[in-house]
């Protein structure tokens, strides 16, 4: 990507080579998820992705999202039934469930859609995308997931996902720049026109002007136009997860996670999560106490304070036992008293 800026600078660039590191993201993609790449459309952001879910839900049938989903999920959603007949059902939970059960609970013969990101950022929970499916297509329903808080550290593998429509954008675990995002279906279930048709969505996307209308086979129907230094480095990024074992990943992470909150339990922080555990930890402080970002800056820890004052940090599989432990540490000492 630094060659990419350099030859930008210099105008020494052409924009053909630049035009199709999408599409072979898209493949090295398909390649790193063991799906076809025919399964594989390239677009920018989850919230496209989601849109094209939501107008995959049958006619003045009922979509079954959480309450406290991701907005990029969440509001393609609302947008969607406030011009069609589509219903919604927001699934509320008391503070002692999991996502999952309140999810699975709320699946019925009404159900045309569930969308659902495996974990979200509010409270890393792992949330069981199998069982959902399960669930969900009993009834015939469809199910979306989003990973993009997952793929890339504790999942890679979607040969055998159960979901009809899975979403990530790849600038979270992935690694990849902002801008560079992928869904993938079996393009023989999804029967609708692409979302926003463009030079990319046609058949014959080396032609720039004219008709007639086109559509490109398979999901890359759904391409969208790309940013093409999201592209570059979104390639070099696949290149590098490429050589990661994703089994080795998953129990790394889940181990450096587990290994966090328990030090974090004896500085007094409580986990917020109320279901299975993901290599995302939020925890709440001590009664009267609140973290100081200031101080976990200093110390080279970034980590997020969420809405509530929760601490939250992450792992990869770059990180290590003394990153979890140098970690909680830090963020025991960060504790100020609340005023």
């Amino acid at each position: 990507m630094r060659r990419a800026l350099d030859d930008w600078e210099s105008g020494s660039y052409d924009w053909l080579q630049w035009d199709a590191s999408a599409d072979a993201a898209r493949i090295a993609f398909a390649g790193y998820t063991q799906v076809p790449p025919e399964w594989v459309a390239s677009q920018t952001s989850l919230s496209e992705a989601a849109t094209v879910a939501v107008r995959c839900a049958p006619e003045a049938s009922t979509i079954v999202v959480a309450e406290d989903e991701f907005r990029s999920v969440l509001f393609p959603v609302m947008a969607h039934a406030a011009t069609t007949s589509a219903r919604i059902k927001l699934v509320k939970r008391s503070a002692d469930a999991s996502r999952t059960a309140a999810i699975m609970d709320a699946i019925g013969p009404d159900t045309g859609l569930v969308m659902v990101s495996e974990v979200l950022t509010n409270d890393g929970e792992l949330v069981d995308i199998d069982a959902i499916c399960a669930v969900a297509h009993q009834y015939g329903a469809l199910v979306f997931a989003n990973l993009t808080q997952t793929l890339g550290v504790v999942r890679s593998d979607l040969s055998r996902h159960p979901a009809d429509l899975v979403a990530a954008h790849g600038y979270k675990w992935l690694l990849c720049p902002r801008g560079a995002s992928w869904l993938v279906a079996d393009p023989s279930r999804i029967n609708i026109a692409p979302t926003v048709a463009s030079w990319k969505s046609a058949a014959d996307p080396e032609r720039f002007f004219g008709g007639p209308y086109s559509e490109a086979g398979a999901m890359a129907r759904f391409n969208s136009s790309p940013a093409w230094m999201s592209w570059i480095g979104a390639l070099a990024a696949l290149s590098l997860l490429a050589e990661v074992d994703g089994d080795d990943s998953r129990s790394h992470t889940l181990r450096l996670a587990e290994q966090y909150i328990a030090v974090m339990r004896s500085h007094g922080f409580r986990e917020l999560n109320c279901g299975a555990r993901s290599h995302i930890v939020v925890t709440a402080p001590p009664s009267g106490y609140r973290v100081d970002p200031a101080r976990l800056y200093d110390a080279r820890v970034r980590a997020t304070i969420t809405a509530n004052g929760g601490l939250r940090v992450g792992f990869h599989y770059f990180n290590d036992e003394a990153d979890a432990a140098y970690a909680a540490e830090v963020a025991h000492k960060a504790l100020v008293v609340s005023t």
